[in-house]
């Protein structure tokens, strides 16, 4: 938790108060902002998970996409994290369990309606290669869904491999023809994963030992404001 002496002195006239929301088992939720009120994320407390219903499925299913979108806006924060596996054997039968503590990013960021988040598992990337001189739209950061574009129903992607969309930071210059080039292209943009059906986080498969890793779990630190924004600056 992140203070400063205006968010103090608000604090101490109750106009403001330290809020801690956790999220589990979904791919989606919403913190909740108060009517007429603001919110100022400052943490997110992300706890390693796998998912699949394999072994091999739980190795791929190691890597998640986490964003936040106020409701209605086209702002968005967009966090991707990759978890270590272990394995463990209880009887003969192994499991594989999320290894590591969990990981803590300190943002920042304000909200005016309520955020809504949304986990997914980043898809398998093996075999996926850039077509040849494939050419970015500047406004491919922006979700074509809900969204837009300015109102447009653009669809800011490529497709690579023929079957896997990629989001890019907006940049409009050609690609190079390879994958994942190492002094290329490749590696120097900033990816964001469409939400598709078979991404969502699926439950928990009851006959592994190492169900209890199979979900995710995440912590978000606000300070909850019940004045404007424009009164807190005043202060």
């Amino acid at each position: 938790m992140i203070l400063s002496p205006r968010i103090e002195k608000l604090a101490f006239q109750g106009l403001c108060r330290w809020v801690v929301f956790n999220t589990a088992y979904s791919s989606t939720a919403t913190i909740p902002v108060p009517d007429g009120g603001f919110i100022i994320l400052r943490q997110i407390i992300f706890y390693p998970y796998l998912s699949g219903a394999t072994l091999a499925a739980q190795l791929q299913g190691s890597a998640h996409q986490l964003s936040l979108v106020e409701q209605g806006s086209q702002s968005e924060l967009v966090y991707q994290f990759r978890d270590s596996i272990s394995q463990v054997s209880n009887l003969g039968v192994v499991s594989n369990v999320a290894a590591g503590s969990p990981t803590i990013v300190e943002t920042f960021a304000t909200f005016k309606k309520n955020i809504c988040i949304d986990m997914l598992n980043v898809p398998d990337v093996a075999g996926a290669v850039y077509g040849a001189a494939a050419v970015y739209r500047a406004e491919a950061q922006e979700r074509p869904n809900p969204l837009g574009y300015n109102g447009t129903a653009l669809t800011p992607n490529i497709a690579i491999s023929g079957t896997e969309n990629y989001f890019p930071s907006g940049e409009q210059r050609p690609f190079a023809g390879v994958s994942f080039a190492g002094a290329g292209a490749g590696v120097r943009d900033q990816l964001r994963y469409d939400y598709q059906a078979g991404r969502t986080i699926p439950a928990p498969i009851a006959a592994d030992g190492g169900r209890q890793f199979q979900y995710p779990l995440i912590s978000f630190g606000c300070w909850v404001f019940n004045i404007p924004i424009s009164e807190y600056l005043n202060y």
